[in-house]
């Protein structure tokens, strides 16, 4: 369905149109030329007329995708025009002309959300200030641990020693604590995470998380094909991502998967994804330790 572009078809509907008017108004005026009179005559004039006034409606409004730089007609205005700023709007009272300002210096941000101005941003203080917590805010145990493959800098793996973690790369190994206080323990943790999971993840992971594509699909969206076929997440590899790579990807999304971080707005509902996730995974088992 997204192969199709929209312009195009219905263009091409508006010409099936267009050409049925003009084999109307030859027939008509074939057939007044004849001598013809009754009821055919009648239909003729009355499917002349009303693919007549299409055709007039296309010649004066355009096709699909036309560009103009003629203002809009707006026949049903719906409060379009209103007494106030609209976003990156011209305003005379401030000396730059930007309706858009900045938050007045040192205040604090209520709930501590990124923004950048039209007019441009404080560099101090740090209006992110309040997720100075980078363990519980971003997942990230240590923004300094890089390495490099083939050239390209990667974030730092999970230390292992004997099959058994022994220390943090960049992103922190597990769920923070502050996350389970928040929740109030685990048990409200994980019911919390898998309200999240099935009201958002579900749809493309199905709710067991194996994802899929076509027959073997789990949710919706692989089922109908409407996009790639989703990720399992319960594969060996995605198992041993550690906890704060995992809400990284639910945050800010992963190739094909779009960050759902402007959706699940709450820091907390997406700890408890990753908690929810970490629980399918473990019924499902670890198909490369169990062999061994």
């Amino acid at each position: 369905m997204y192969a199709i572009d929209t312009n195009v078809l219905m263009n091409a509907v508006i010409a099936a149109v267009l050409g049925t008017a003009l084999l109307l108004l030859g027939a008509t005026l074939f057939a007044a030329w004849w001598g013809k009179r009754g009821r055919v005559m009648s239909y003729l004039f009355m499917f002349t007329a009303l693919f007549g006034v299409f055709a007039l409606a296309v010649l004066t409004l355009g096709f699909r995708g036309q560009k103009s730089d003629n203002r809009p007609w707006h026949i049903f205005l719906d409060m379009k025009y209103q007494g106030k700023y609209t976003s990156q709007g011209q305003s005379r009272y401030f000396a730059d002309g930007r309706s858009n300002r900045l938050p007045p210096a040192d205040t604090v941000p209520f709930d501590g959300t990124d923004y950048a101005a039209d007019a441009g941003h404080h560099d101090a203080p740090n209006p992110n200030f309040l997720k100075a917590d980078k363990r519980y805010y971003f997942g990230i145990a240590n923004a300094d641990a890089k390495e490099t493959r083939e050239g390209v800098e990667f974030p730092a793996k999970p230390k292992w020693e004997g099959g058994k973690l022994t220390g943090e790369g960049y992103w922190v190994n597990h769920v923070p604590p502050l996350a389970v206080e928040k929740a109030g323990g685990w048990e409200a943790l994980l019911k919390r995470g898998q309200v999240q999971f099935n009201r958002n993840c579900a749809v493309c992971h199905g709710q067991s998380g194996r994802g899929g594509g076509g027959e073997v699909a789990y949710g919706i969206v692989g089922a109908y094909g409407l996009s790639v076929a989703p990720a399992n997440t319960l594969t060996p590899e995605i198992q041993a991502q550690p906890d704060g790579q995992l809400f990284n990807v639910v945050t800010n999304g992963v190739r094909q998967m779009p960050g759902y971080g402007h959706q699940i707005k709450d820091v907390l509902d997406r700890w408890a994804i990753v908690a929810y996730l970490r629980e399918l995974q473990f019924a499902y088992g670890n198909p490369l330790v169990d062999k061994k």
